[in-house]
């Protein structure tokens, strides 16, 4: 066992995995392995659920390198019930599409996932490769796994279709040397009429809505004729292009028989403590699940539940489908119905559908909702009982429900952030989460202060990213930030408990009080608190990283003749990272905004020069 996994508590952690294993289901699904941030790092399929993940959780000198490596970063996971192991297969694929998960990239050497765009915005739209799905009027194909494949399909397209492929579009413009070649029509000098560009458009959207057939018999037949006439160079390309086709063919596979855009709701739970999955379909493809749960007393009804969840589920979200098939019918459905019409610019129908398809995959997630609310029944019980002792301990009035930790991380002395995290249950919530940039440089102690004080400040003024109010403080540090964090809250008037986990003797301070508690090493109590404190100096010092590897990216950017600060800014937001960008060719690196060819070819060739391999 290497030292990470022992500093990381590996060997408690698999005891707590294991244990869950007993609620995992022996029927056919999907797994995810998660890490301590909540990111999927691996999508697998199984037969039996619970036999394929208990081969994981076993003794880690018996698992190969490659998957010790990946399970002892694996802090949690989750699975969805399929109808068999067909289903299970699709659905695997089309979750490492939507994730694109670390170790599935690592072990099937899958490097990204493009889509073909087709700019419908412009009169005279083009089709191009890209890594971003962005929220525009363009049409989207993919995301794909074979890269490769990909850009011979776009040859192929711009082959068989004379569209144009300029990235700037001018009417008047002088035309290019594709126009000479017969390979675009020329919209830039009037040589086509819109009606007669779009039918074009049409075609090609067709080819890639799965009506490859008729293409893909034309091009065999070109490759046969060209053997037979011993043009074996142009049979080879063409047989490389047929490849092409079919490959991409085989990758519109889906869930539904449809291409499908719809969301799909279902719910479980007791009338006090409920839980909704939403599985979203686009193209046919499940392409996501989402988790929330909602506490009780909100309503007693099912669909008065379901329609909350609605109204505040696509409150924030643009992306609104067609159809939104729930398991309870809202009895406001007309009005959010007309709601969503609205906010999607087109029909959008509730329905809770009774037979065929529709009502299969609405089982699957109905069936997803309640294991997954009995699990969580299961854990929350432990939760619970941790919290109330925890409450008993400190002489708090309230059981804290939800506890808010805070931690400060800095780069030697510069670029201060504070970092908040909350666990409401006893379970992280990720998305109430804060970073706050700081003012103070120098001083934890005012740093500390700084970022209660803006928060609790927010948290009065009903700010809804900072409420509720938490029921109990963690601070990490000792008697220091201790007080200084019950000092601001002396000054605001907050009536909230507060306390620090020192790291040294892991003892618990309270303020005012320079004796601090000590629990065992096994306390569960303890080991709650440990939790929590970790948690925040991770996703304290997380941050301070990426602004690390951002600044040694800029650096490096900078010594390229041609990229200012616009490019620098636009092939980190296209790239990501810099061996994406190291790996992109001339066309790719062209193809973001701002660039131009002269400036791609200088960011290909200094990398080039700096690793001639």
């Amino acid at each position: 066992m290497t030292t990470w996994e022992k500093n990381n508590g590996y060997p408690e952690k698999l005891k707590a995995l294991k244990e869950r294993l007993k609620a995992v289901p022996q029927l056919p699904g999907v797994y995810l392995f998660k890490n301590l941030n909540g990111d999927v790092i691996y999508v697998g399929k199984a037969r039996i659920l619970r036999n394929r993940l208990r081969s994981y959780f076993q003794d880690p000198e018996k698992l190969e390198p490659k998957v010790r490596a990946m399970m002892s970063r694996v802090n949690d996971f989750d699975y969805i019930v399929t109808s068999g192991e067909l289903e299970a297969l699709i659905l695997e694929s089309n979750l490492i599409k939507s994730h694109q998960p670390r170790y599935n990239i690592l072990l099937r050497d899958d490097k990204s996932y493009p889509y073909l765009k087709v700019t419908l915005q412009e009169d005279y739209p083009r089709i191009t490769m890209t890594r971003e799905k962005q929220h525009d009027d363009s049409r989207y194909f993919g995301p794909y796994t074979d890269v490769t494949a990909i850009k011979s399909v776009l040859r192929l397209l711009t082959d068989l279709f004379p569209i144009r492929t300029c990235r700037s579009f001018r009417v008047g413009k002088r035309p290019c040397l594709n126009r000479d070649m017969g390979r675009c029509l020329a919209p830039c000098t009037g040589g086509v009429d819109r009606d007669t560009y779009r039918e074009i458009i049409g075609r090609v959207i067709a080819f890639l809505e799965g009506d490859t057939a008729g293409i893909a018999r034309q091009v065999e037949t070109a490759m046969r004729e060209a053997a037979e006439n011993l043009e074996f160079e142009t049979a080879g390309r063409l047989r490389d292009t047929l490849i092409a086709i079919r490959k991409l063919s085989e990758e519109q596979k889906v869930v539904s028989t449809a291409p499908r855009e719809m969301d799909l709701m279902a719910l479980a739970g007791s009338a006090n403590d409920r839980l909704v999955v939403v599985f979203r379909i686009r193209g046919g493809k499940l392409v996501g699940k989402d988790t929330y749960r909602l506490q009780a007393s909100l309503a007693q009804d099912e669909g008065e539940v379901l329609s909350f969840f609605i109204r505040h589920y696509y409150r924030d979200i643009p992306d609104v489908p067609g159809e939104v098939l729930v398991s309870h019918s809202p009895g406001d459905r007309e009005l959010l119905e007309s709601w969503l019409r609205e906010k999607r610019g087109g029909r959008t129908v509730i329905r809770v559908p009774i037979r065929g398809e529709k009502k299969r995959l609405l089982d699957m997630t109905r069936e997803n909702a309640v294991l997954l609310w009995e699990e969580r029944l299961r854990r929350d019980d432990t939760n619970r009982g941790v919290l109330v002792e925890l409450a008993r301990v400190l002489g708090l009035e309230v059981v804290p429900e939800r506890i808010e930790c805070y931690d400060i991380s800095h780069l030697a002395g510069e670029e201060t952030v504070g970092a908040m995290v909350v666990f409401t249950g006893g379970v992280k919530d990720h998305k109430a989460y804060r970073r706050f940039k700081l003012k103070e440089q120098n001083n934890d102690y005012r740093a500390m202060a700084e970022v209660l004080r803006r928060r609790l400040e927010a948290g009065f003024r009903g700010e809804q990213s900072f409420l509720p109010l938490p029921d109990l403080i963690l601070v990490d540090g000792g008697l220091g930030q201790v007080n200084t964090a019950h000092q601001v809250l002396r000054e605001l008037g907050a009536d909230i408990p507060v306390i620090g986990l020192a790291k040294r003797h892991e003892e618990v301070f309270r303020p005012g009080d320079p004796q601090g508690l000590r629990w065992p090493r096994n306390s569960e109590i303890l080991k709650l608190l440990q939790r929590i404190r970790d948690e925040a100096h991770r996703f304290a010092v997380q941050h301070n990283r990426k602004r690390i590897r951002k600044r040694s990216l800029t650096s490096i950017l900078d010594h390229i003749e041609g990229i200012g600060e616009r490019r620098r800014q636009e092939l980190l937001k296209a790239f990501g990272s810099l061996d994406r960008i190291k790996e992109a060719t001339p066309e790719e690196l062209s193809r973001v905004p701002g660039m131009n060819r002269r400036a791609a070819q200088a960011v290909y060739e200094f990398f080039r020069r700096q690793d001639p391999g």
